[in-house]
């Protein structure tokens, strides 16, 4: 199913985003706390992101791969992107620009 909105997209992919960090995380047998300790971010920030509410940019990815001592493409194994719709996103113009 192709989400209807960018925003809807983002949601999807924060959430399972958020259920492939937890899924190490505890397979690693590290706390919320310690993680967010070793991956240079505050607790707060990781349970947001373990919970869906955020998507991280490339570097926290990084940061958790590294603090989990797995690589990133383990990281988002099983990432669904199924939501995703890859189509060419419009560009603004002249003419339409703000």
């Amino acid at each position: 199913m192709v989400s209807d909105s960018p925003q809807d997209e983002d949601a999807s992919l924060a959430a399972s985003f958020g259920k492939c960090v937890t899924r190490h995380r505890e397979a690693a047998g590290v706390s919320m706390s310690e993680l967010a300790k070793a991956a240079g971010m505050s607790r707060a920030y990781l349970w947001r992101l373990e919970q869906g509410d955020t998507l991280p940019g490339l570097r926290n990815v990084a940061r958790l791969s590294v603090a989990l001592g797995v690589p990133v493409s383990r990281l988002t194994e099983g990432l669904d992107t199924s939501g995703m719709d890859l189509r060419n996103r419009p560009y603004r113009t002249g003419d339409d620009a703000p």
